[in-house]
């Protein structure tokens, strides 16, 4: 059988701290795309839902000094389960986000960016994104 994608070397197995920054980096970019007004079909709230509920469980069971942070490890997950709640009520539908939610959300983003991707710039994909 034909294999794409990327291979995993033999000598570092995926762990799940990797799945876990894979994770949180997608709810980032779907709660961005969310929040500039990119459709969310019926296939994408699901996969955003489901995304939020396991970064959410996730965030609540691992050990993150990996990410020798800065700040108290208390403190990043308590922002991470925040924005766990907030991706669930932005996505879900009759959530009205004004100016002030919209700007509590998008500071709680790049407070959990800086410390969990600081050399990183999270992208949308403007053409993935405008296909619900």
């Amino acid at each position: 059988m034909k294999r794409f994608g990327y291979e995993q070397p033999s000598d570092n197995p995926t762990q799940e701290n990797d799945i876990f920054l894979l994770r949180l980096h997608l709810l980032i970019v779907m709660v961005k795309a969310a929040i500039k007004g990119y459709p969310v079909g019926e296939y994408r709230k699901k996969a955003a839902l489901d995304n939020a509920a396991l970064v959410h469980q996730l965030i609540a069971s691992i050990n993150i000094s990996f990410l020798k942070l800065n700040t108290s490890s208390h403190l990043f997950k308590e922002r991470v389960k925040l924005l766990t709640v907030m991706a669930t009520a932005i996505i879900s539908d009759d959530y009205p986000l004004g100016i002030h939610r919209r700007e509590a959300v998008l500071d709680n983003i790049e407070m959990i960016t800086e410390y969990a991707f600081p050399d990183t710039n999270l992208e949308l994909f403007p053409e993935v994104l405008k296909v619900a």
